[in-house]
């Protein structure tokens, strides 16, 4: 392994896991983003439906949830596997890759290393995704739990709201922990091309996930503290 590898590498781990650590316990735990404002509108959710007497569209939504993380769990065991295929024939694949001009060199152990590389991505983001999904199920047993509507006003059923709408974004974040893993192994593709160019990659991709999360136009619109104006634009 070169030494501008090594330094990508380590970049890597300070652009992924340096990031996690900002928003989980670093300085953007107490910044208000995308998240905080999605977990608004579900308890928002969650205490419309306390007072509806119908909720079949409550539960057609919380079915799209569910197979929402169940698709990108199964998507996710379908790169795994594409990746070991690859890993069989790494020889061939770099073989083939080398011949193009911007594809600089490297042994066989180095492409294994990148494809192991991004199957230790994928496995992390399928039990992040695997994790979201059974999440779901059990937010369809509380939301199963939920009081009726004669009973919304009582401070049980507030809580009972407020607490499945704490476990629906438990389980956002873990989705939003899983595709931000997909986004660095997106970038990780680069580090086959040139580790100066995965580098950029992973700085690009730490750069568009925070301009989603807190300078998005979603954000601006999702967030109740918001007091801007509510005109919906176009292109």
């Amino acid at each position: 392994m070169s030494i501008l590898d090594i330094l990508a590498f380590v970049w890597f781990c300070l652009c992924y896991f340096g990031y996690t650590w900002a928003v989980n316990y670093g300085p953007l735990k107490s910044r208000r983003g995308l998240v905080a404002a999605a977990n608004d509108r579900r308890l928002q959710w969650m205490e419309t439906a306390l007072r509806r007497d119908v909720r079949i569209m409550d539960s057609q939504l919380l079915t799209s949830l569910s197979s929402g993380n169940a698709f990108f769990a199964s998507t996710s065991v379908l790169v795994l596997g594409a990746l070991t295929a690859m890993l069989g024939a790494a020889d061939n694949v770099k073989n083939r890759l080398e011949q193009l001009p911007f594809v600089s060199e490297a042994p066989l152990v180095m492409w294994e290393v990148k494809i192991l590389f991004l199957m230790f991505l994928m496995i992390m983001a399928f039990f992040s995704f695997a994790w979201a999904f059974r999440l779901t199920h059990y937010v369809g047993t509380m939301f199963g739990a939920l009081p009726l509507q004669a009973d919304a006003n009582t401070d049980e059923a507030r809580s009972h709201a407020r607490k499945t709408a704490m476990l629906v974004s438990v389980s956002g974040r873990h989705l939003n922990a899983g595709l931000r893993t997909i986004y660095f192994a997106i970038a990780g593709l680069a580090w086959f091309l040139s580790p100066i160019l995965f580098a950029v990659a992973c700085a690009l991709v730490t750069a568009i996930v925070y301009q989603r999360e807190y300078r998005s136009e979603a954000f601006a619109i999702l967030d109740t503290e918001n007091k801007g104006d509510d005109t919906i634009g176009g292109s």
